[in-house]
């Protein structure tokens, strides 16, 4: 069991979010300003304006609703280096704990040891990083061979045997949450799929990036049977542009490579828009749910400030979506999203357990 799990829930305050966003340091009141009964938690997230990330730092603030902790998140700027510099800077603020999604998980290092000098923890989000007082993430490796077991039969049924180009959509090269959940994929297609070609780009995780590269690859490759995005962000941008091109494979009868032999069939991580999966634009997804790992990530954060039992590293698992659960993995999400004040995120240790708590059937349980 990763943790015990609060069931029942207390009296919500409206608002969960009140007071959040993301900031400048400079404009930062002191963490001891915040209601002095309540620590003050922060996020420094690598930017601003990802739709994942506003969901996750919701999540947190109501976690923090419910924990009993203030909460506050900070752009790092898509930049290492000023990311290393805002982190500093709110060490000094002494907030009870920062939450860090790092750029750079080398260039921060510093700046971790930093806070814990000024006596407060920091807890890692998506890299584990020694340095840190704990880690917390999704086991990327898995994800990736996940996606690419999914591809594997579905280049079986459309071939027959597995032949084939599949494109990588990738996110920063050189960061742990890019690299493991691209190498993932492609060392698994290395292994079990020799007759399978694969190329990559990365993206930066931005979609105009992504769609890119989505046109570029429709011209290298006119025969390119599949893509593999790292993040619905920037694998629904690229296709769309198949789509206006009429390349896009449909996961809907008489939709697919039957009726187009030319199309692209694309496979996605993180389901952040499993709507895709149930209108059949993508054929696979899994679902980290930014509501549940956002609000888990806080349960984490409160732990340490709480002085309580915590994992050093752990590990999540991300949850398969397929047109067999995709409208139930669609339903949930969005119960996530539209009723975060009274859901129970706590209904497992693991989002499968979640899953199958709401109704939804589970199709990785074993792997």
């Amino acid at each position: 069991m990763r943790r015990t799990y609060r069931r029942t829930l207390t009296a919500l305050v409206a608002a969960a979010a009140a007071g959040l966003g993301l900031a400048a340091p400079a404009g930062v009141a002191s963490a001891a300003t915040a209601t002095a009964s309540k620590p003050m938690i922060y996020w420094l997230e690598q930017g601003a304006g990802n739709p994942y990330w506003n969901a996750q730092h919701l999540a947190a603030a109501q976690a923090g609703v419910r924990l009993g902790y203030n909460f506050k998140s900070f752009s790092g700027n898509l930049s290492a280096t000023d990311q290393a510099s805002i982190l500093k800077q709110l060490a000094d603020q002494k907030p009870a704990l920062i939450m860090l999604n790092s750029i750079d998980p080398t260039t921060i290092i510093p700046s971790i040891k930093y806070a814990e000098s000024k006596g407060v923890p920091v807890l890692s989000l998506y890299s584990t990083i020694p340095q840190a007082t704990a880690s917390i993430g999704f086991n990327e490796v898995r994800s990736g061979q996940l996606a690419a077991k999914q591809a594997e039969m579905i280049l079986k049924e459309r071939y027959g045997k597995l032949t084939g180009t599949i494109a990588v959509l990738g996110g920063v090269e050189g960061q742990p949450t890019s690299d493991f959940r691209a190498n993932g994929f492609i060392d698994y297609v290395k292994a079990h799929m020799p007759g399978v070609t694969t190329v990559f780009q990365p993206t930066n995780w931005d979609a105009s990036q992504a769609s890119a590269a989505m046109q570029d690859w429709l011209t290298k490759y006119p025969n390119l049977s599949m893509v593999y995005g790292l993040s619905d962000t920037i694998t629904v941008p690229a296709a769309a542009v198949a789509q206006r091109q009429n390349r896009l494979c449909l996961n809907e009868p008489g939709k697919g490579w039957t009726s187009n032999s030319n199309c692209i069939v694309f496979v996605s991580v993180d389901g952040f828009f499993l709507n895709d999966d149930v209108n059949g634009t993508l054929y696979s997804d899994e679902m980290y749910s930014p509501q549940w790992s956002g609000y888990v990530f806080g349960e984490d954060a409160m732990s340490i400030v709480e002085h309580k039992s915590y994992q050093k590293n752990e590990q999540l698992n991300s949850f398969l979506v397929t047109s067999t659960n995709a409208a139930c993995a669609l339903k949930m999400q969005n119960a996530m999203a539209d009723s975060m004040a009274t859901f129970d995120f706590t209904a497992g240790p693991t989002l499968q357990d979640v899953a199958a708590h709401y109704g939804c059937k589970v199709l990785d349980a074993n792997g």
